[in-house]
């Protein structure tokens, strides 16, 4: 019997090197590739700063990878997050003393003694000041301080049009999709997928998951371009982070296998950005092609949508499907007889 189990394991290992190996990664994928996502509407960024939680609300907002380099089984990727014309809000928690301190230099400077709450008009706004608060509103910012809880929670608004920009690298391992920061397992790469109807189960981040995929049989609309039918979508489970609860959604190209929209409030992309969470939800394409998607068979995009990419979408052609070449099946029934004979001979000593 040892012997038979040997002949077996053998023939098997002549079997897979002889067998076709399957690409991990899509056709298209090699350093050099990048696709930029654009997203319009009323969109919030959540950054996690050493004085407090920031929170930028933007009109615009423009996110980038691109493949910086791929060694054996590991791409190294760049991502670029942009924000344009954005509002500001930093929100910290302060101990008690040092926010009576501050609430103190605050009644001091409008010379409030206690009572009722004081209005004092300043240059374009005003300013109330309470036994317990402080609030100040101008046409450029508003600053609130609140003590309450034992604790100190102040609030500094800046409406004036700023832009900001995160960068950062993360690491793909192109076999299991895991993505690393710092050499730190941090999620699953959802970008793409080499068939995207086969992505239940994906691990986006702990406690995160793909639950369910979708086909649809409807053209996909994207600044960019439209993607012909069929296209994936894929949910996740709900998730509670903080402030946000809420679940990602993947629009997957189903030619390419290349996300081209997507709804992440909870990404392991945004790990390496210095980003908490996101709600960015492109609102004014559908807005703008109105019509055109009464019309037809067409789906507005969601979240950030694909608008530009170097990406060739044009498949490589496909060989024709001839099975085993002659000289592979002659190859291997030479083998199987050799090693028969072999087992024969020994078997029978």
């Amino acid at each position: 019997m040892e012997r038979v189990s040997r002949f077996f394991v053998l023939l098997f290992f002549v079997l897979l090197i002889l067998s076709p190996l399957a690409s991990a990664t899509p056709y298209w994928f090699k350093e050099g590739i990048y696709a930029k996502y654009v997203a319009r509407g009323w969109l919030s960024i959540d950054l996690d700063t050493s004085a407090g939680n920031v929170t930028y609300y933007c009109p615009r907002v423009e996110f980038t990878w691109r493949v910086l380099n791929v060694s054996d089984d590991k791409a190294r990727l760049s991502l670029l997050l942009l924000g344009f014309n954005c509002t500001r809000e930093a929100y910290s928690t302060l101990g008690l003393e040092e926010a009576r301190a501050l609430l103190r230099k605050y009644q001091e400077r409008y010379n409030f003694t206690g009572g009722d709450c004081l209005e004092v008009p300043i240059a374009g706004g005003n300013v109330t000041v309470c036994e317990e608060s402080y609030y100040e509103r101008t046409a450029q910012r508003s600053v609130s301080l609140m003590i309450m809880e034992g604790e100190g929670r102040l609030a500094n608004k800046s409406y004036i049009p700023e832009n900001f920009s995160r960068a950062g690298v993360v690491e793909i391992d192109l076999t299991t999709g895991k993505i690393h920061v710092n050499g730190t397992p941090v999620g699953g790469n959802f970008l793409w997928a080499e068939n995207p109807a086969n992505v239940t189960g994906l691990e986006i981040l702990p406690a995160l998951k793909v639950e369910n995929v979708k086909m649809i049989n409807s053209t996909a609309m994207t600044y960019y371009g439209d993607f012909n039918a069929p296209v994936y979508m894929a949910h996740t489970n709900m998730m509670n982070l903080k402030r946000i609860v809420g679940k990602d959604v993947i629009l997957y190209d189903g030619s390419s296998g290349l996300a081209v929209a997507f709804f992440t409030p909870f990404s392991p992309l945004w790990k390496a950005l210095g980003v908490s969470s996101t709600m960015i939800q492109d609102t004014e394409f559908a807005e703008e092609h109105e019509e055109e998607i009464k019309e037809s068979n067409k789906m507005p995009p969601f979240g950030l949508v694909l608008a530009k990419t170097n990406i060739d979408f044009t498949k490589p052609a496909e060989l024709p499907d001839e099975g085993p070449s002659k000289t592979a099946i002659f190859a291997v029934a030479g083998i199987v007889a050799v090693l028969g004979a072999l087992f024969l001979w020994r078997w029978r000593r």
